[in-house]
């Protein structure tokens, strides 16, 4: 399996939303219901100070915690991709796995009662495409790349270390 990765440069981000509106408009979500989203962050709210952007969706985790505590298992894993794939049709609605996630990735749709989560776009992935949301960033802070060897068991500056992979 080649594992990838998204890549995010916090120093690029202008927080222009469009790997969010990429996201959207691939996946048909509803507007209320964002698999990828955009933290700003400027703590104490000055002007002088910069404003930084945060772009997240599902980390696709190698032990995902929203797979391991679904009891209804509705996520499987992509052998090809490494991609967390959740499977409506199995889904209960019991948001167990939104408890799970530090990482707020599966999300509850109140209109059909399930759970709905990024799909590393599995389906651009088949046709050597980057994910909407990386293949729209207009700045080049977000991108899919091949996951370096060394990333995989180390922690990342800047998250704390949760025991997930």
């Amino acid at each position: 399996m080649n594992k990838k990765c998204f890549q995010f440069d916090m120093n690029k981000c202008v927080g222009c939303h469009a790997c969010v509106v990429a996201c959207s408009i691939e996946n048909k979500t509803l507007p209320q219901i964002q698999w990828r989203e955009i933290t700003s962050v400027n703590p104490s709210g000055f002007p002088d100070l910069p404003l930084f952007h945060f772009s997240l969706a599902c980390n696709h985790c190698l032990d995902a915690p929203c797979m391991q505590n679904c009891p209804a298992l509705a996520y499987t894993r992509d052998t090809i991709t490494g991609a967390v794939i959740h499977h409506a049709e199995k889904c209960i609605g019991c948001k167990y796995c939104t408890w799970a996630c530090p990482y707020d990735a599966p999300k509850f749709n109140p209109k059909t009662r399930i759970i709905e989560k990024c799909t590393f776009c599995n389906h651009r992935i088949a046709d050597s495409l980057k994910p909407a949301c990386a293949n729209l960033c207009p700045v080049g802070a977000l991108d899919f790349i091949d996951m370096p060897d060394n990333l995989e068991n180390e922690n990342i500056p800047g998250f704390s270390d949760s025991g997930i992979r």
